[in-house]
Order: structure tokens, then C-alpha cells, then sequence
């Protein structure tokens, strides 16, 4: 039986925006998925950077290409409290660094599901106790 996520937010990884910017396909499920179950999209800030360094494109780009899936996205800047629950991931395990340690620590402070291509982060996600997913599982399965 499937678990009611209803309403739970989601926190995508940069590595879904950018693999969308560069290739397509990778975000539209994720977003219909999410506007199933009735819960919003949450890009923190540090997605953002991420994807802003990588691919060369500024924040209004990024977020029109998020806007095409999804009309009502959460950007979330960084927090007291999401900035102290990044320090204690950084300090806990030693494959979680800046920026996934601010990604994860936006997930688990605001309750959210994550959705990453990279196994590793996700099963640090698991060990932390949040609902983390590749996105061919998300979308299957959430």
C-alpha cells in the first residue's frame, strides 16, 4: 500500500534542474508527480548556485525553466536553523559537503521528500531519516 504523501513538500537536487537544462525530460515528472499529491517544490538557494555555476545560466533563467513544470515553486534562502543542521551533516559524515550538506539540511528541517540522481547523497538522506529518491523511484513509487 502506497504511503500518503499528500501535501509533503519535495526538495530536488540541482543535478534534476540541471540534467533538464542540458537534456530535458528529467523535471516534468518529478513536477506532475508533486502537483498530484498535492505538495510543492522546494528549490533551495544553494540549488540555485549550484546550478547557476555549472551551467552558466542566471537565476531568472533557471527558475523559467523550473516555472514550465511547476507554477509554484518554494526557493528557500539559507536559515539560522537550516545553516546549524548543515554543520552537524558536514561534521557527521564525511561525503556530505557544501552544497548537498545545505540541500539535505533544507530537506530535514522542512520536513520534505529529496529527489537526487546521486546515490550517495540519497543514502545519506535515509540515514537521516528523510524519504529520498532517485527520480525514476519518485516518480514510480511516491
Amino acid at each position: 500500500m502506497p504511503i500518503n504523501n499528500t501535501g509533503q513538500p519535495v526538495v530536488v537536487d540541482s543535478d534534476i534542474i540541471i540534467k533538464e537544462i542540458q537534456e530535458g525530460r528529467s523535471l516534468k515528472p518529478i513536477a506532475k508527480r508533486i502537483k498530484k499529491h498535492k505538495s510543492k517544490m522546494v528549490i533551495p538557494e544553494s540549488v540555485l548556485g549550484e546550478v547557476q555555476k555549472i551551467t552558466g545560466n542566471q537565476t531568472d533563467s533557471i527558475m523559467d525553466t523550473i516555472y514550465q513544470f511547476c507554477k509554484y515553486p518554494i526557493t528557500l534562502d539559507k536559515t539560522d536553523e537550516i545553516n546549524a543542521e548543515s554543520d552537524r551533516l558536514v561534521a557527521q559524515y564525511n561525503e556530505c559537503h557544501h552544497p548537498h550538506s545545505l540541500i539535505l539540511a533544507t530537506a530535514k528541517v522542512t520536513g520534505s521528500a529529496l529527489v537526487s540522481f546521486d546515490r550517495e547523497f540519497l543514502e545519506t538522506a535515509k540515514l537521516e531519516g528523510i524519504q529520498a529518491f532517485l527520480p525514476r523511484n519518485f516518480v514510480r513509487w511516491w
